[in-house]
């Protein structure tokens, strides 16, 4: 409650792994912070692909390994397939394709896009109370 509800400049700068409940603890994109920044090195999901596979292709892993044979041809292509996938939307580049970030930043150029955000989310006097709407529009032709 206490992040969300603060009343400071939210900004976050991703420049390695994100994941998990650290990245929301850390004011990630569900306490709708002010800027959300990701050096090109950054990386950003739910969980990391390895564990991605654990959590949905471990028993079938586990119970290969512990009858002694090789995972069937299937959950060999799944899992390969899942790492591949977890691997691509881990991106940064990705991240920022869908929104996820406001920008990819070089190291180079960090400290002047922090200063320049603190001097923007100075601004805000509150924490964001839900998605931006844009109100209705008049018909076309004004009928």
């Amino acid at each position: 409650e206490a992040m969300a509800c603060a009343r400071v400049p939210k900004i976050v700068l991703t420049v390695n792994h994100a994941s998990g409940a650290g990245y929301y603890a850390m004011a990630g994109q569900g306490f709708d912070p002010d800027f959300i920044f990701s050096w090109p090195t950054g990386r950003m999901a739910v969980m990391e692909g390895e564990a991605a596979v654990q959590a949905v292709h471990g028993p079938a892993l586990d119970a290969a390994k512990k009858a002694g044979v090789a995972p069937s041809t299937e959950v060999v292509e799944a899992v390969e397939a899942m790492r591949a996938d977890y691997e691509h939307q881990l991106d940064a580049r990705y991240a920022a394709a869908r929104g996820f970030v406001d920008t990819i930043v070089y190291p180079e150029d960090t400290r002047a896009l922090l200063a320049m955000a603190l001097r923007a989310a100075n601004q805000n006097r509150g924490p964001h109370l839900g998605a931006f709407v844009l109100p209705p529009m008049p018909p076309v032709g004004g009928e």
